[in-house]
């Protein structure tokens, strides 16, 4: 199981669209290196997906503060979630050593991230570009560019 980043994944906020394009090539190398059975190199490599996952999520969740919403505990849930698993799979390969649990849990992961970003970053998005009282996007952020949403291509 591998995951490649697609630009139809993109939801229209730069600073966003980044994060999620370096998740995804860090999310690949934990899945690559599970399929090459290299514990060691996995476990480097979920490592780094936690830190910039951790990173990511903050940077949502100040969006969220500064802009609120209606979806602002689920969305946070979600995060809560997301690390939960990231943490199983974490303990799978770095503390168990149990390559078949976290090849199942990676795929998993993928799975969840995907539903997440098709489905609560994109509403997250939404509310951000919501027009104010005078106008305006609530973030600066450009538009996104209308194109369809096609799921990545995993494999």
């Amino acid at each position: 199981m591998r995951i490649f980043w697609q630009e139809s994944m993109c939801l229209g906020v730069p600073a966003l669209d980044d994060d999620h394009r370096r998740l995804v090539v860090l999310l690949d190398q934990v899945c690559l290196a599970l399929q090459g059975r290299n514990l060691p190199g996995a476990g480097r490599a979920v490592e780094e997906f936690i830190d910039a996952l951790g990173l990511h999520f903050a940077h949502e969740e100040r969006l969220i503060d500064q802009f609120g919403g209606d979806a602002d505990e689920r969305h946070r849930d979600g995060h809560a979630e997301t690390l939960g698993l990231v943490e199983r799979l974490r303990e799978a390969i770095i503390d168990a050593a149990d390559h078949a649990l976290a090849i199942t849990l990676a795929s998993d992961l993928i799975t969840q991230w995907i539903t997440r970003l098709f489905h609560h970053d994109s509403d997250l998005v939404r509310h951000l570009k919501a027009p104010s009282s005078a106008g305006e996007p609530a973030t600066p952020a450009a538009q996104p560019a209308e194109r369809p949403m096609t799921r990545p291509r995993i494999s």
